[in-house]
């Protein structure tokens, strides 16, 4: 937890529910306001428990296959191998 991502992350989802905590005790009720407070929370700690992405996408070979191999395309008339069409 000791990268910058993750402190930022606690920080802000804990300020997220101090807005929400402030903003109920100012209104007396349970607005919508509250509730999106409560419920973006912890969009952040996720964002800061989240794994670091190692993988660097700009020198990674993929493996792909030069030969295609085409596939015969026969006309098969559905009713033939026990296909129903339905009627509308």
């Amino acid at each position: 937890m000791s990268s910058v991502r993750g402190i930022i992350g606690f920080i802000s989802s804990f300020i997220l529910i101090l807005i929400s905590i402030y903003s109920f005790t100012i209104d007396n009720s349970l607005t919508t306001e509250v509730w999106s407070f409560l419920l973006l929370a912890p969009l952040p700690l996720a964002i800061a428990l989240a794994p670091k992405n190692t993988i660097n996408w700009k020198t990674k070979k993929d493996d792909w296959d030069d030969d295609i191999q085409e596939v015969e395309n026969e006309n098969i008339d559905p009713l033939e191998f026990g296909y129903d069409i339905p009627i509308l």
